[in-house]
């Protein structure tokens, strides 16, 4: 479902909303559903987002050409270069997406990705 819905920003970056309802590990399906996005033709970066124990949790990934473990340590996360995650406490799915694309936009003015 979540691959169905994935949203593409900036030519290359793709994001998308995993449900959590009535999962036992919807951060594993987020995971997974990242990890597939990658097969997207010119995907750079895949981000899914799901709500999980009052936080949204974003899964990131990437194949070469984007460190995600950046992106997400500007978030609050951590990673490595290909697989990375954040968690975000206090807002919405749609407020994290926002903020996740303001950060992309700002590193990609800065020349940081």
């Amino acid at each position: 479902q979540a691959v169905s819905s994935a949203e593409i920003f900036m030519d290359s970056y793709v994001f998308a909303i995993s449900e959590s309802d009535g999962l036992d590990s919807p951060t594993v399906v987020a995971a997974q559903t990242a990890n597939e996005l990658l097969n997207i033709d010119n995907t750079k970066a895949s981000f899914v987002f799901t709500e999980f124990n009052g936080r949204v949790h974003i899964s990131a990934r990437s194949i070469d050409e984007v460190n995600v473990q950046i992106i997400m340590e500007r978030m609050g996360g951590g990673g490595h270069m290909s697989i990375a995650a954040c968690q975000m406490e206090g807002t919405s799915l749609i407020e994290a997406i926002g903020v996740l694309k303001h950060v992309i936009d700002t590193m990609l003015e800065n020349g940081e990705i």
